[in-house]
């Protein structure tokens, strides 16, 4: 049956139809979700089927008088959301339907979207830890290195900082990182109000570690939400890496989610050693995929490169 596509600029998007769309999966990944999305991207566009059964946002913007769209700096996997059981065909109709709007896209699909025959994704992982279990069950499956590093965090006799602000562990981050990535201002601050708006919300938790001369040395911000709480921030100055402060923070959030369902998100990482790190708290690999449609007129389709990883 052939299904009919809307397009939608931001201003004719129904949030609460749109968000009511993302809550049909359990425990769905807080990406979607329009309270999410209006933080990072001013207008994005949306691809609708029916009365919103089946959703995938756009993000499109022009350079050189061409057409595109990729996620959004703090995003990552982005859908389609569906009502409905989600096939090859209604993935394949969507890519299409996106590429009728721009002439490059980089698609960011979420874990278990169905893969149309002939199109061959890049893979990324993401791993998700059930804690369900008790937390002496959960503890057992820890790596060895994990729990060295735990081990560490006892000798430093850790404690949380309550006082500590969602803006002092943005600043950390953002001192942290800023030299080893390119990341824009503009974006940095764009999580930060939105992790503001979390905290606000009671749609997150905020970890925080002062050390002895009251100097923030980790931080971690959990978007936690309908089942789910995913790791958005996680920084920590060289003090705190080599006492394993950010493996005592994933420690302490696992504790306070155990014993219940709920499914604790690491997102993912193409680096092996951050791979290695969140599997060893026996996280199971969620991947997700990024698909790539390149219709750029010759030469441009030759020179253009992946925007995001």
């Amino acid at each position: 049956m052939k299904r009919t596509i809307k397009f939608l600029e931001h201003s004719q998007i129904d949030f609460e139809k749109w968000d009511e769309c993302i809550s049909s999966t359990s425990a769905p990944q807080p990406y979607g979700f329009s309270w999410f999305l209006n933080w990072l991207s001013d207008k994005w566009q949306a691809l609708v089927i029916g009365d919103y059964e089946v959703v995938l946002p756009l993000f499109i913007q022009k350079k050189y008088g061409q057409q595109y769209s990729t996620r959004p700096y703090g995003t990552q996997a982005l859908g389609p959301y569906s009502k409905v059981p989600l096939t090859e065909e209604i993935v394949q109709s969507l890519v299409a339907a996106a590429m009728e709007h721009v002439k490059y896209a980089e698609l960011f699909l979420s874990p278990a979207t169905p893969i149309p025959t002939g199109m061959k994704p890049e893979q990324f992982s993401n791993f998700v830890l059930d804690t369900s279990r008790d937390y002496e069950e959960l503890y057992t499956a820890y790596s060895s290195q994990n729990k060295r590093n735990l081990k560490k965090a006892a000798s430093a006799k850790f404690e949380l900082a309550q006082w500590s602000t969602v803006q002092d562990a943005v600043q950390l981050w953002q001192q942290e990182v800023r030299e080893k990535t390119a990341i824009e201002e503009a974006d940095f601050n764009r999580l930060g109000k939105l992790l503001e708006f979390c905290s606000y919300q009671k749609r997150g938790v905020l970890y925080a570690v002062r050390d002895e001369y009251n100097q923030l040395c980790g931080a971690q911000f959990w978007v936690v939400h309908q089942g789910r709480s995913t790791l958005l921030l996680n920084a920590s100055t060289t003090w705190g890496k080599e006492h394993g402060i950010s493996t005592w923070l994933i420690d302490q959030h696992i504790k306070s989610t155990s014993g219940r369902e709920h499914l604790v998100d690491f997102e993912g990482s193409s680096i092996a050693g951050l791979k290695r790190f969140y599997s060893g708290f026996g996280a199971e690999d969620q991947p997700f995929y990024m698909h790539v449609e390149n219709q750029l007129p010759f030469p441009m389709n030759l020179l253009k490169t992946k925007t995001t990883r």
